[in-house]
């Protein structure tokens, strides 16, 4: 309870103002006033350059982007107050040295007991402006911590530390000032709001994971580490904290990883809206009108009844040998096709006639991609220097048949 209300930030209020009171005393009102101009000239020049520890960060061994993200501005600002500090240092010293060395005693007395008081009005100054950036970062903070650690079990401190500053902001009405300093990027809050729901409805992951844009990257043979991570699984499904999800290694291996995260982050600006709305309701704007997309599984039994169908010829006993061997061979197939016009076969037979009319098969993994042939898809799949080209079809989504030279295929759409 202790984090909450407006006690918290009437707490950092003080502490704040009353930090860059004394400095200001012990400054005098030089160094102050110049301080106040570095504040403003720092606020506005700080993303210009951070974009320069934007590069420097990751060299100097901060490797975890959003960590770079988010202290770039804030080194940006440090160097542009230290310049103005190394100008306030100059001036202040020239000043000083005037009024002990040339001015006499009395009027040093005088200037001292001047600078110094003036030195107190300016950094309370100071401390306002100093405060009214640090409740901007915690409020845009906050925007998100609260609706992050909505969904774990035990928020860390910091976390609570971080909601209860933001929960007396909204309490005593200075919120709206926080808000006025600047706005960040909009994909910050979406993002936000992504992130929210995903850790307050842990349910939802399989959807996000069937989602068509995102399926091609669990094939990702770098994703895998991730994908494959019980320990992370376990934790999202639990409502694990923040914390203990990003310490997690495959995560930290992922965040490493700049060419998998640069595709992985592209992926999800260009579709954050509509997969927000996707994960709430299972709809998809942008992807349920191609029909093809999604996982597919080998539907034996209306395979075996077309082939009947096809050749009425066909003996009992024949139809009876390729249901075993097709039920066998086929059991376990399955069809991805992605978004990115990607399509992974996974278990796909490979048959070899043998003496004795035996026909053994291989199971392979096939990968490439489709195209829309008019109303039809044609498939083109590769493995080791072969090249499988098949046609597909389907009219509500829910069957795909796949012609593969003389055999059709048929697959049913997985939920």
């Amino acid at each position: 309870m202790i984090f909450n209300g407006g006690m918290t930030i009437w707490i950092l209020a003080v502490l704040v103002i009353a930090a860059t009171a004394l400095a200001g005393w012990r400054q005098g009102g030089i160094r102050a006033a110049i301080a106040f101009a570095g504040i403003l000239f720092a606020t506005l020049l700080c993303v210009p350059v951070g974009k320069l520890f934007h590069l420097l960060l990751p060299v100097l061994g901060t490797t975890n982007p959003i960590a770079v993200w988010a202290l770039s501005p804030v080194c940006g600002f440090i160097v542009v107050s230290i310049i103005f500090s190394v100008i306030a240092f100059n001036v202040h010293r020239k000043v000083d040295v005037y009024y002990r060395y040339q001015a006499g005693d009395l009027r040093l007395a005088l200037w001292e007991r001047l600078n110094a008081r003036l030195g107190i009005c300016v950094g309370i100054l100071n401390g306002v402006i100093y405060f009214i950036l640090i409740s901007f970062l915690l409020f845009n903070l906050t925007y998100w911590t609260t609706q992050v650690s909505a969904g774990t079990k035990q928020p860390s401190i910091l976390i609570r530390l971080v909601n209860g500053a933001g929960e007396g902001m909204q309490t005593t009405g200075f919120a709206p000032a926080a808000a006025a300093v600047g706005k960040l990027d909009p994909k910050f809050y979406k993002f936000a709001d992504l992130s929210g729901f995903l850790m307050q409805n842990p349910q939802t992951a399989p959807r996000l994971a069937a989602y068509p844009a995102l399926t091609s990257l669990w094939e990702r043979d770098d994703m895998q580490g991730l994908v494959n991570d019980s320990v992370l699984t376990n934790a999202l499904a639990s409502g694990a904290a923040i914390g203990e999800i990003m310490n997690n290694s495959s995560v930290q291996e992922f965040l490493k990883n700049k060419d998998l995260l640069k595709r992985v982050s592209s992926i999800f600006e260009t579709n954050l809206d509509d997969l927000t709305e996707y994960l709430k309701t299972g709809k998809s704007a942008k992807y349920d009108g191609e029909k093809i997309l999604g996982k597919w599984e080998f539907n034996p039994a209306v395979t075996l009844a077309w082939l009947r169908q096809s050749q009425p010829k066909i003996t009992a006993k024949e139809m009876a040998g390729v249901r075993a061997l097709w039920t066998a061979a086929y059991a376990q197939t399955t069809l991805l096709v992605t978004a990115d016009n990607l399509v992974f076969v996974k278990n796909f037979p490979h048959f070899q006639s043998q003496p004795g009319g035996q026909s053994p098969f291989t199971p392979e993994n096939w990968n490439g991609d489709w195209s829309i042939d008019g109303n039809s898809y044609s498939l083109h799949l590769a493995l080791g220097g072969q090249d499988k080209f098949l046609t597909a079809t389907t009219t509500d989504g829910l069957r795909l048949s796949v012609k593969d030279g003389r055999n059709l295929l048929m697959f049913n759409h997985v939920d």
